[in-house]
């Protein structure tokens, strides 16, 4: 009887250890390309209305945008491509203002063209950091 019971034991920790070891693998599968994302945005009166960091596997900030609920992206087509007129409240006019802008002091793409270029070229890396601006003017 007691080599019954040893036995069934050995079992359930083999198998216990089979499905730990299927599901730890299973998660890091999951989580290649996985990236933090740390987005700052500030209205035109100079508050931080958000400053939070986000879970991502998009390869550009504009999937970034479109993809992330919480920041209520508002994304219209352009002839320079994709354009954003609205985030987390915030909004723009184009043609009075207030206007949006973003900048990233850490961000490859950004950092080898000396700005940050259109939404859709802006390539996205781990610890990636962006702020977006509500701004009056160009000034």
């Amino acid at each position: 009887m007691k080599k019954k019971i040893i036995a069934v034991c050995a079992a359930l920790i083999v198998i216990g250890a089979i499905v730990v070891a299927f599901h730890t693998n299973k998660n890091d599968v999951t989580k290649e390309g996985y990236k933090e994302i740390k987005i700052t945005i500030v209205d035109q009166e100079n508050n931080t209305v958000l400053d939070e960091s986000f879970e991502t596997d998009a390869a550009n900030l504009t999937q970034f945008l479109e993809t992330t609920p919480k920041l209520k992206s508002e994304i219209e087509q352009s002839d320079y491509g994709s354009l954003l007129t609205g985030i987390y409240g915030l909004n723009q006019d184009m043609d009075n203002g207030p206007w949006l802008v973003f900048e990233s002091k850490n961000n490859k793409t950004c950092q080898e063209a000396g700005y940050c270029p259109a939404m859709d070229e802006v390539n996205l890396d781990n610890n990636d950091e962006f702020t977006f601006k509500q701004i009056t003017s160009f000034e």
